[in-house]
C-alpha cells in the first residue's frame, strides 16, 4: 500500500462548524479541559474518523513502511489549533492501516489549510532509505 486518503466531513450547518472548532481546537485543552471531557472527545473524533474511512472505502491494510500524514483543514482555526484533532484521527488509524503511531510507523506530520470544505487526510509509504 503506497498512499490512503480519505475526507472527515465537517458539521454541516456554520454554527455547527464553529462549535466543532470551539470544542475539539488545540486551545480548549489549553483552558483545562477535564480527561472525561477529552475522553469523550477522542472517542467521537474516533467514530468520525472510522465512519469516514469506511465510506471511503479504506480496506483495512497496515503499510508494511512508515508513513507520512497529512492533514489538510478548513475550519477557520489556525494551522497550529489542529494537534489535538490530528491526533485522535491518527490514533483512529491504528490497526487498521498503520500498526501504532510510534516513530517506527509515523515519521513525519504535516498541517495545511485548504478550502476543500472537509478534513483531508493523506498517509503515504516513506521508502526506508528517506528515513
Amino acid at each position: 500500500m503506497e498512499t490512503v486518503e480519505f475526507t472527515i466531513d465537517y458539521p454541516a450547518s456554520k454554527k455547527g462548524k464553529s462549535e466543532f472548532c470551539r470544542r475539539y481546537g488545540l486551545n480548549a485543552y489549553y483552558a483545562g479541559k477535564h480527561w472525561a471531557e477529552r475522553k469523550r472527545d477522542a472517542d467521537t473524533l474516533h467514530a468520525l474518523t472510522i465512519s469516514a474511512m469506511n465510506r471511503c472505502r479504506v480496506r483495512k491494510e497496515l503499510f508494511t513502511s512508515p508513513v507520512a500524514v497529512s492533514f489538510w483543514w478548513d475550519d477557520g482555526l489556525d494551522v497550529d489549533n489542529h494537534a489535538a484533532i490530528g491526533k485522535a484521527i491518527l490514533d483512529a488509524c491504528k490497526g487498521r492501516i498503520i500498526a501504532d503511531d510510534d516513530r517506527r510507523y509515523v515519521r513525519e506530520i504535516h498541517h495545511y489549510l485548504w478550502r476543500g470544505g472537509a478534513i483531508r487526510v493523506r498517509l503515504e509509504a516513506i521508502k526506508e532509505d528517506q528515513t
